[in-house]
C-alpha cells in the first residue's frame, strides 16, 4: 500500500474556504461545546461539503489493528439497507505506518485502490459505491486518536481537498477544547435511541407508539409532509410558543433532541431488526 499523506502539496496557501466550509467550522465548534447535538452537526457538515457519510472515529493505537469506536451519520442511506451501518474507521488503512506519528490537523486521503489489503473495508466501499475518503486527525492523547472522516461517492475535487487541508488545524483546535465526554456521551445516547427505535413502529403509524396527543400527532404529520414552522403556525392556527411546547413534548416522547432529528426519524421507516450477534465490537 502506498503512503498517502496528503496535505495536497499542490495546494496554494492563498486558497480560501468557501462560506459553506466556514459554516462547517462554526457548527462543529458549537457541537464540541455542547451547544449543538454532535450527530446533527455531523449531518450538517456532510450536507454542506457534499459528503455521503461522515464520522468521528476513536482509534485505540495500543491494539495491533487499531480497534475503533465510530459515531457516524449516513446522509445518503436514510433507511436501513443490506449494506449495513457504517461502523468503520479508514484512518489505519489510509495512514498506514504513519498512523502513530501523524500531526494533529493533518488530512489524509485514500481511495478504493488503497484498501485492497482490507477485505471488510473494501467490501463496504463497494457496497456503498464510495470513491474517496479523507481522515483528519483531530487529536491524539494517551494512545487514542480521534479522526473526523468524510466519505464521498465521487472523486474529491482539488478545491475541496485544499480547503479541507487548510481547515484541519482549525477543526483540531476546536476538538481539543471540547467539553469532556462529548464523544462518549453521544455514542451512548445514540446506541440507546437505536435500541428503543427497534422496539417500536414508525412514529406516525396507526398504533401511535409514542403516545402523541392529537395536536402533537398533527405537528409530526405536517413536518413529515415538508411544512416549515411558519406553515405549521398558519395551518394549525397556533402561536409560536404553543408550537415550541408541542415540539418539546414530541422530543421527549420520541427520544429525539431537535427538529432536524425528529424529521429524520419521521422520514425513516422502521424494519424488523435482525438479532444482534454476540460480541459485536467495532473494528477498524
Amino acid at each position: 500500500m502506498s503512503v498517502m499523506f496528503s496535505a495536497h502539496n499542490s495546494a496554494s496557501a492563498a486558497v480560501a474556504p468557501t462560506p459553506e466550509l466556514l459554516k462547517v467550522v462554526a457548527v462543529l465548534c458549537q457541537a464540541s461545546q455542547g451547544k449543538v447535538p454532535l450527530l446533527n452537526a455531523l449531518r450538517e457538515t456532510a450536507l454542506a461539503i457534499g459528503a455521503d457519510v461522515i464520522s468521528i472515529s476513536r482509534v485505540d493505537l495500543s491494539c495491533e489493528k487499531g480497534s475503533a469506536k465510530v459515531l457516524s451519520a449516513d446522509v445518503r442511506h436514510q433507511r436501513p439497507s443490506s449494506s449495513g451501518s457504517f461502523d468503520f474507521c479508514v484512518a489505519p488503512a489510509v495512514c498506514g505506518v504513519n498512523m502513530k506519528r501523524a500531526k494533529s490537523g493533518s488530512a489524509w486521503f485514500g481511495s478504493m485502490n488503497d484498501f485492497a489489503d482490507h477485505a471488510r473495508l473494501s467490501e463496504l466501499y463497494k457496497n456503498r459505491r464510495l470513491s474517496e475518503s479523507v481522515s483528519i486527525l483531530l487529536e491524539r492523547q494517551n494512545g487514542v486518536s480521534d479522526f473526523l472522516e468524510l466519505h464521498f461517492c465521487r472523486p474529491i475535487s482539488s478545491a475541496l481537498a485544499n480547503a479541507l487541508t487548510l481547515m484541519g488545524p482549525v477543526l483540531s483546535d476546536c476538538w481539543k477544547k471540547r467539553s469532556l465526554g462529548r464523544f462518549s456521551e453521544t455514542q451512548l445516547v445514540n446506541a440507546r435511541r437505536k435500541s428503543v427505535r427497534t422496539e417500536v413502529k414508525e412514529i406516525l403509524s396507526m398504533e401511535n407508539p409514542c403516545r402523541l396527543s392529537r395536536a402533537e400527532y398533527r405537528v409530526c404529520l405536517l413536518l413529515a409532509r415538508g411544512l416549515n414552522n411558519n406553515a405549521l403556525l398558519s395551518e394549525l392556527s397556533i402561536s409560536i410558543s404553543t408550537l415550541r411546547t408541542h415540539l418539546r413534548n414530541i422530543y421527549i416522547k420520541t427520544g429525539t433532541s431537535s427538529q432536524t432529528e425528529l424529521i429524520h426519524d419521521l422520514l425513516t421507516p422502521i424494519v424488523n431488526p435482525k438479532p444482534a450477534s454476540a460480541g459485536g465490537a467495532y473494528v477498524a
